[in-house]
């Protein structure tokens, strides 16, 4: 049994597809996309309240 943070997607990576990763405070965002046009995919933390967080939710686009 493995527990971690981190998805298992990312530790058993078995897609060629290229993640993005951009780091937020007090943990990392996976997102797609690029320039103005990046949306959230994951949320990487141990805070909790990041989780909970409508800015950070997954499909939100990023603000810069």
């Amino acid at each position: 049994m493995l527990y971690t943070v981190i998805s298992e997607y990312d530790i058993f990576l078995s897609g060629s597809k290229a993640r993005k990763y951009m780091d937020v405070s007090g943990g990392k965002l996976e997102y797609s996309g690029s320039g103005r046009n990046k949306k959230i995919v994951g949320l990487f933390s141990t805070d909790p309240k990041m989780y909970l967080s409508a800015e950070l939710q997954p499909g939100r686009k990023i603000k810069n």
